[in-house]
């Protein structure tokens, strides 16, 4: 099962994150305090909300995406 963080730096809005399973269904959403806008800060919530990275985050049209395992 390959599971992916998606790390989103809304422009008019809160960042959040969206982990989504193989199939892009949602399973966990987190949103973040407004001062998260790096991937590096977002690592503390998601590791606290029970996911691991398993690479480094790479960019996207409106924010950054991983690969995560559950921890």
């Amino acid at each position: 099962m390959a599971d992916n963080a998606h790390f989103i730096t809304n422009a008019g809005g809160a960042p959040e994150i969206i982990v989504r399973d193989d199939r892009g269904s949602p399973v966990t959403r987190l949103a973040l305090p407004a001062e998260i806008s790096r991937p590096e800060q977002a690592d503390e919530a998601l590791g606290e909300a029970g996911w691991t990275r398993r690479a480094d985050w790479t960019t996207a049209d409106d924010g950054w995406v991983v690969p995560v395992v559950p921890a």
